[in-house]
């Protein structure tokens, strides 16, 4: 082969366009640590005002039950709010014009927002089991005489909620696969 044969067989190739200039990674890597710290102050904000409000039966309903169980929703939000903390806030950034470590924080992140998704159920036990004994006690004297549709109210919002966060986190896991593409 000369020359031009090589230069034209090189001017023909295809251009891949689907591989992930640093720009946009970078971009989309922005938009997603926004994303999250929106979240993040949503929940924390949901959190504490589950464990005032609930703080606040535990020491004025009557009912001892209705008592306990606030006090076990309480608990709920913290250890919601701990996790939170601990398990889904923003690590620092690679430092700046870094290609390779963006793409490794990127994946590394959306990792960690992944697994604490998958997770969340997990972080809700202590408030399912707290709202449990809650309606317990508020079916007290005479169980016969609670309206248990209400119980719907509380038991439906939670499986929304697993269910989104699983959906989410097939979402995210997509974009990790997508990265990996691009690391190979």
């Amino acid at each position: 082969m000369n020359e031009e044969e090589l230069k034209s067989i090189w001017q023909s190739q295809a251009v891949d366009n689907a591989s992930c200039s640093f720009e946009t990674l970078e971009r989309e890597t922005m938009g997603f640590r926004r994303k999250i710290a929106q979240r993040n102050i949503q929940e924390r904000i949901a959190a504490v005002a589950v464990a005032l409000i609930f703080g606040f039966y535990a020491w004025h309903l009557p009912v001892l039950l209705m008592r306990i169980g606030s006090g076990i929703v309480v608990f709920g939000s913290l250890f919601i709010l701990y996790h939170l903390q601990h398990k889904t806030s923003l690590r620092e950034l690679p430092p700046e014009n870094l290609a390779l470590p963006n793409l490794t924080y990127f994946r590394d992140e959306l990792m960690r927002q992944r697994d604490a998704l998958r997770n969340l159920w997990l972080w809700m036990i202590p408030t399912l089991l707290g709202m449990s004994v809650f309606f317990w006690g508020w079916a007290q004297p005479d169980p016969a005489d609670f309206p248990w549709s209400i119980t719907s109210v509380i038991i439906v919002p939670f499986g929304i909620v697993i269910v989104m966060n699983f959906l989410a986190a097939h979402k995210l896991q997509a974009k990790i696969n997508q990265l990996d593409q691009l690391d190979k």
